[in-house]
């Protein structure tokens, strides 16, 4: 019995208001009164196992769960890879499902099993107009969806959290898919007699591709004009067919607004977006960065940079858009700085986070190359809003901030956030120093 109904049966009722409730003509049981296209909407929105346990309250609940149209199934309770109550109950709750229209089927796993068991399971809801698909199994091994890639047409959502093997032997249309999420997959372009993979979603809102594997493919066209939102994390291509073992991804999204991109090597992939394209974040690592990969940004008004200590580009092509720059990077390296102003003649706003190691300090070389340096030109004369987050009133630091100020002429503010309070002497040293806009007040957040 559910805990809920046995507890609900060990409450004592006392005599005189039992006979009070049973004479009462006006009584009714209002729950079981109500349309059964409301219950089952409500049992929807349960887990799937405790809808399936209202069937002990009453011999009319005993099939109510059967109309359900929202399929949730999560094994954290069943640990042991041998007991097969999971497996049996997600199979009886299936078989006995009514609804012709099932909404969605969530998989939740800790454990690891047969492909077959998910593969019998997804072929059966798909073929009820199944609108929000979400798989999250990191134990299991790979499950091979490309027999069931064609019956995808309906999805409206589409997550698939472990590691998937998806081969698409033709250009795939996915006419409803709004929200597309990959995680681990392994595409393929096998059975196709053309080098190129073309992903034709009319009305895709937000990819998402991490840790996720491209075979075999010269081009992928992702041919999506609603895409909002791209993210691509960690990914790469493996048996390019082409001499520059580069497999190009073309977005073509008129109404694209954010690119976030990480990646360690940018010689497995190379980006091609709208010219249109107003934000951009990329965290860039382990590898030397083409001025081609970066050319794919140019068009961009805003952009994050997230690069390691290692990250290296000997010539950055021209950001003549780019009004707002988050840089995150080690500091003892001013010359990335220096680089990326130099390509940005309009930059109105720049961010600075600090990845500088806490034993690291700058060298009197440093400092001396630092004041040394010429001022770019959107520095002296087109930024106004300079913000350093995670400051501390070290040398390094400050002498950043130091070097900005003495140069930028119409800044019109300075913000500086700090997790940890800064004292008061740090305060009125960093306010002492020289500015090359009087109008420049200096915040401490």
């Amino acid at each position: 019995m559910h805990p809920e109904t046995k507890q609900a049966c060990l409450v004592k009722v006392p005599s005189s208001k039992k006979a009070r409730l049973c004479s009462d003509q006006n009584f009714e049981d209002k729950f079981s009164s109500l349309h059964e296209s409301i219950v089952s909407r409500i049992l929807s929105h349960l887990p799937t196992v405790e809808a399936v346990s209202t069937s002990v309250l009453s011999k009319s609940w005993r099939n109510m769960w059967t109309s359900i149209t929202e399929l949730q199934f999560d094994d954290k309770m069943h640990r042991d890879p041998t007991d097969s109550r999971f497996t049996d109950f997600v199979d009886r709750v299936i078989g006995n499902i009514g609804s012709h229209h099932i909404n969605s089927f969530h998989l939740s796993s800790v454990n690891s099993y047969d492909e077959a068991f998910v593969i019998s399971w997804l072929s059966e809801v798909l073929k009820r107009n199944l609108q929000r698909l979400v798989i999250t199994c990191h134990e299991l091994d790979s499950v091979n969806f490309s027999p069931l890639f064609p019956s995808f047409g309906s999805l409206v959502e589409l997550r698939l959290r472990t590691k998937s093997i998806i081969d698409i032997s033709a250009p795939a249309l996915l006419p409803n898919l709004k929200f597309l999420s990959l995680e681990d997959a392994r595409i393929f372009n096998l059975s196709s007699v053309s080098t190129n993979l073309v992903l034709n979603f009319p009305v895709l809102e937000t990819f998402e591709a991490s840790y996720s594997r491209c075979f075999r493919t010269d081009t992928v066209i992702l041919d999506s004009p609603l895409l909002r939102i791209f993210e691509m994390f960690k990914c790469t291509s493996v048996h390019v067919p082409n001499a520059s073992q580069v497999c190009k991804i073309r977005v073509l999204a008129s109404n694209l607004e954010k690119i976030t991109f990480s990646g360690n090597d940018s010689r497995k992939i190379l980006l091609s977006f709208p010219p249109s394209l107003p934000e951009a974040y990329l965290a860039l690592s382990r590898s030397h960065w083409s001025k081609k990969f970066l050319s794919s940004f140019t068009c961009v008004r805003s952009l994050g940079l997230e690069l390691s200590k290692d990250f290296h580009v000997f010539t950055l092509p021209k950001f003549r858009q780019l009004v707002y720059l988050h840089l995150i990077y080690d500091m003892t390296r001013y010359f990335i700085l220096a680089q990326f102003l130099e390509a940005a003649p309009i930059l109105e706003m720049l961010s600075i986070r600090d990845l500088t190691s806490p034993r690291s300090s700058p060298t009197e070389k440093f400092l001396k190359e630092l004041r040394s340096e010429e001022s770019p030109d959107c520095i002296r004369t087109m930024l106004k809003v300079l913000q350093i987050r995670n400051f501390k009133p070290n040398r390094l630091q400050t002498s950043v901030l130091r070097c900005v100020m003495e140069n930028a002429g119409i800044l019109g503010s300075v913000i500086l956030s700090s997790p940890n309070p800064i004292t008061e002497e740090a305060k009125a040293q960093i306010l002492s120093y020289p500015k090359a806009s009087p109008h420049a007040p200096v915040f401490f957040e």
